[in-house]
């Protein structure tokens, strides 16, 4: 794949919007794990949940400002996509609520990863948010 000039600036722009929501993942798949393990759904003012909310937040806030190029728009896409789907997982507080959503936002994640270069994941297919059939 070749990158243009304005589509390197977009993904050095993004790349920080990127590993912000891979760290509201993996911030909201830890607190998951650790609600399963208690028994006990997260509670609202949990110091993990607010941390992933303000993180979620500015990234939330670096995409809206950033324009894509017609290159980077399918990995834009997802990043917003993966942002709200996010998004929602944070609003739940029961386990099993905001599973489908993190999921969903995982996903999205994956898929913005392999449209440009430079956005690695380590894999959750086997973690508490991997599907199992």
């Amino acid at each position: 794949m070749t990158i243009d000039d304005e589509t390197a600036a977009y993904i050095i722009e993004v790349h920080k919007y990127f590993e912000d929501l891979r760290q509201v993942a993996s911030q909201l798949a830890g607190l998951l794990v650790l609600a399963a393990a208690s028994g006990k759904d997260p509670v609202p003012d949990h110091p993990m949940l607010l941390s992933a909310r303000r993180l979620h937040q500015e990234a939330c806030d670096g995409l809206r400002a950033t324009r894509a190029t017609e290159c980077a728009r399918v990995h834009h896409h997802h990043l917003i996509e993966a942002a709200a789907a996010l998004g929602g997982s944070l609003r739940q507080f029961d386990v099993d609520l905001a599973l489908g959503p993190l999921r969903a936002g995982y996903a999205h994640l994956e898929r913005a990863s392999r449209s440009l270069p430079g956005f690695e994941l380590v894999s959750f297919e086997h973690a508490c948010c991997a599907k199992t059939t």
